[in-house]
């Protein structure tokens, strides 16, 4: 069952509560509270934001209209239940997020977020990110000011799904893809499906790019690079998703650029160090394991300023 079905059954739940259940009915819903803890949580939350509503309502004092209670119909009650869980949100159930026109998303430096688009299209935002969302029922773009984000689109061919980064335009196949921007620098993963990528600025020069599924296209300025990848490589580049990070025979110079973009302290690789190549998977956010591996593993030299840490050989 889908979040959405357990929380439509929830307020269901809660409209039948609201005018009186009988023991039979108690014993059902006791039942479905058991069968899942996510049944629970939805059904809690729910009760928690009617609740709340109804306290707000008599700090207000009795309108100047007939008792809400008595005129209050189960269908009513469960539009406006189904509202107040998509305003409270947060939890497991709510981890998707439905949005309208013309939204802004934006993580900080090690932050994460997880939306559900109008159109049913998923897209997760990594550190550091900030993007556009501008999906109705005549369009689906999205712009990606900085950072990263992970889609997996909901094909239409009606409605092209567009990720606008920089000068260049990703147009939606059918596919899961990812949209690196640093910059004017670009970089399109696609996992599932295909992509194009087009320049904005050049469309009589250049042709647009069509990539498929195990491919990556990096673009920097007018020049544009498709490559294949690996299965491995992909869910490497792709490992951020789960908040860590994985490296195969990496720099250390290239290793701390990662590290740096999901911590406010910041790993400096100085001297000879910078050429070493390490491998394995490591949290992005716990900096210290990685430094400390570093000094027992390679013998290397760990300056912590605090804000700065300085590695060398």
């Amino acid at each position: 069952m889908s979040a959405e079905e357990t929380e439509k059954l929830a307020a269901q739940w809660l409209a039948r509560e609201d005018r009186g259940l009988t023991d039979v009915e108690a014993q059902v819903l006791e039942a479905w509270l058991d069968e899942s803890i996510l049944n629970r949580v939805a059904w809690l939350r729910l009760k928690a934001s009617w609740t709340r509503a109804e306290r707000l309502a008599a700090l207000k004092g009795p309108a100047p209209v007939a008792d809400v209670r008595e005129s209050r119909h189960p269908r009513m009650l469960l539009a406006i239940a189904a509202c107040l869980a998509l305003m409270v949100g947060g939890g497991a159930l709510l981890a998707w997020r439905m949005t309208a026109a013309e939204q802004v998303f934006a993580t900080g430096v090690g932050g994460m977020q997880a939306v559900r688009l109008a159109d049913g299209s998923r897209m997760e935002l990594n550190t550091a990110t900030k993007v556009h969302a501008d999906v109705t029922a005549a369009r689906r773009s999205v712009t990606l000011e900085s950072g990263e984000a992970y889609f997996d689109v909901v094909h239409d061919a009606k409605r092209p799904f567009t990720v606008y980064a920089g000068n260049r335009r990703i147009t939606d196949l059918g596919t899961k893809f990812s949209v690196y921007r640093n910059g004017d620098d670009v970089r399109v993963l696609v996992r599932e499906g295909r992509v194009q990528v087009d320049i904005l600025d050049k469309p009589e020069v250049d042709a647009p790019v069509v990539a498929e599924a195990g491919h990556a296209v990096m673009t920097k300025g007018g020049e544009t690079l498709v490559m294949a990848k690996p299965d491995r490589d992909i869910a490497s580049d792709l490992s951020w998703r789960s908040g860590m990070l994985v490296f195969n025979q990496q720099t250390l110079t290239e290793a701390a650029e990662q590290f740096n973009r999901y911590n406010a302290r910041k790993l400096v690789v100085e001297g000879e160090a910078r050429k070493i190549r390490i491998g394995g998977s490591f949290k992005a956010d716990n900096v210290d394991v990685f430094i400390l591996l570093l000094h027992r593993g390679f013998g290397l030299s760990v300056n912590d300023q605090g804000k700065r840490i300085t590695v060398s050989r």
